[in-house]
């Protein structure tokens, strides 16, 4: 099996409405019940992701709210008529809490939406399977969002600072070609 080099992309948007919205996210967020991940791969200090789905989530609509502009404005980038979110949940990383490499099935997209982000070096790495390294010149911000193809290999990095980093993940999809 050899391997060739196909011209790829990931996504940086910056979200204009991240300052004043980033409390309010993080209080809905806090209000969430507390749910926890420590499975040896992964130690997630609380999220939803293993809530039941009809758990009452009231920052995913405000959070949609405040994402939808953005996601069109994607999906006109990416020649698609219209787009979805097949799952979203939020993730809160104390010190030393990580998510081990991992992919997202049957989804186009992953997105990660920064709304701690206390040091650059705890941001998401991505593994390039090709050449067998974590690639390491993507540039990351609090308040961005970042899209990359679900099927690369991705992680969180093990939280090195005493300071919690926040995030919203989503899966997405974009159909509907329109190349005219």
């Amino acid at each position: 099996m050899k391997f060739f080099d196909l011209k790829s992309f990931y996504i940086l948007t910056d979200i204009k409405e991240h300052q004043q919205n980033k409390n309010k996210l993080l209080s809905l967020i806090n209000k969430m019940k507390l749910s926890t991940i420590n499975n040896g791969n992964d130690v997630v200090s609380k999220t939803d992701w293993n809530l039941p789905k009809e758990t009452k989530r009231e920052y995913i609509n405000f959070f949609y709210k405040m994402v939808t502009p953005y996601m069109n404005d994607m999906a006109v980038k990416l020649k698609c008529k219209s787009w979805d979110i097949s799952n979203a949940w939020y993730q809160v990383y104390k010190e030393q809490d990580t998510h081990g490499w991992h992919i997202h099935e049957n989804n186009n997209y992953t997105n990660v939406y920064y709304i701690n982000l206390p040091e650059k070096n705890i941001k998401t790495e991505l593994y390039d399977v090709k050449d067998n390294k974590v690639i390491d010149e993507i540039q990351i911000e609090e308040g961005q969002l970042f899209t990359f193809p679900a099927h690369i290999i991705h992680r969180s990095p093990p939280n090195t600072s005493n300071k919690i980093k926040t995030i919203i993940s989503f899966n997405s999809n974009f159909t509907q070609i329109n190349l005219t």
